[in-house]
């Protein structure tokens, strides 16, 4: 089963170029093996057209990446893929 799980400290996150794209606002985990399967982020508003997303009425859009794109986590979250690919991984 998987569950998702809201963040209680958000974080910038930034590809590997070091674009900001969003916010960290959650993560999915399974439940059986207590590993984080993907991460949940709201996305601003800047990169919705070089991500190609759909844009939301109401409130910012999110996407989720895997965390095999993850480089590090500190005070932000950096990927290891610039925007360009990051767009294969949405």
């Amino acid at each position: 089963m998987v569950l998702e799980l809201n963040v209680t400290e958000r974080k910038d996150v930034i590809t590997k170029d070091g674009k900001k794209i969003g916010t960290l606002v959650g993560a999915n985990v399974d439940t059986k093996t207590w590993t984080v399967l993907t991460l949940v982020v709201e996305v601003f508003k800047e990169v919705i057209e070089d991500l190609k997303i759909k844009k939301s009425v109401l409130k910012a859009p999110r996407i989720t990446l895997k965390t095999d794109i993850v480089n590090v986590v500190g005070d932000v979250v950096q990927l290891s893929v610039d925007i360009k690919e990051l767009k294969d991984h949405i």
